[in-house]
């Protein structure tokens, strides 16, 4: 079985879409679970979820790797699926990570920009999802959280995704799961997500805090990165 946990915070924009696109998979519905794991948000994203997903947490502390690993505390799946509230999953999205899974212990896929008015960012989403490919390839794994399935065992072992206040815990994690085993990268998996976090940052800004993760391990923070959050 697969657990798909979906991390928020004052999402009521996206929470309803990202969820019916859950809802609508090739992958049967009894042979998963939507798990949303809520920040404790002020606005109606609790609300919307408990009539969609079929279970919601809330937690106090707000952070994305948190929140990540409260949902995967209540998963009964044997396979974790993370995908982000601002993102919309392909209908194959479930059944790629439940096939790819079977063969490795992490995984994930195509992303593509779910706004269509910035060519730029339909571009560097492009681009972003060829660097997962390649990095795969090259062993060297570098996964968004918005699409991100791992085995349950192997992400305890691990020690799940990190919780202090970095804003790269998903690439950080990926690299450590590399040590378990095969990682690998699904056609199937596709997924558009927001661009809005782009456009809060800007890409240059976004693409030098994760170089400089990978040359020296230092991540901006979730408050520069995010100014509904307050860690």
């Amino acid at each position: 079985m697969l657990s798909v946990i979906v991390p928020t915070l004052n999402e009521e924009k996206f929470i309803e879409k990202c969820l019916n696109s859950l809802l609508d998979q090739t992958l049967p519905k009894r042979k998963y679970e939507i798990i949303v794991s809520d920040s404790s948000s002020t606005d109606s994203t609790v609300e919307i979820a408990k009539s969609l997903a079929d279970k919601v947490v809330v937690c106090k502390r707000v952070s994305a790797g948190f929140g990540r690993n409260f949902g995967a505390k209540h998963a009964k799946g044997n396979k974790l699926v993370f995908i982000d509230a601002d993102t919309v999953a392909s209908g194959t999205f479930l059944e790629g990570a439940n096939e790819a899974l079977e063969k490795s212990i992490a995984c994930t896929g195509p992303i593509r920009a779910l706004e269509k008015n910035s060519l730029l960012l339909r571009a560097f989403y492009r681009w972003w999802s060829l660097q997962s490919r390649v990095s795969v390839l090259l062993h060297y794994p570098v996964f968004p959280g918005f699409n991100f399935a791992v085995r349950k065992e192997v992400f305890d072992i691990a020690g799940g995704f990190k919780t202090h206040d970095i804003t790269v815990e998903d690439m950080e994690l990926s690299l450590r799961l590399r040590r378990y085993g095969k990682i690998s990268f699904s056609e199937k998996m596709l997924v558009f997500t927001s661009t809005r976090r782009l456009k809060e940052i800007g890409i240059p800004s976004y693409v030098a805090n994760g170089i400089t993760f990978v040359l020296f391990k230092k991540s901006r923070s979730w408050k520069e990165h995010r100014r509904d959050f307050e860690v």
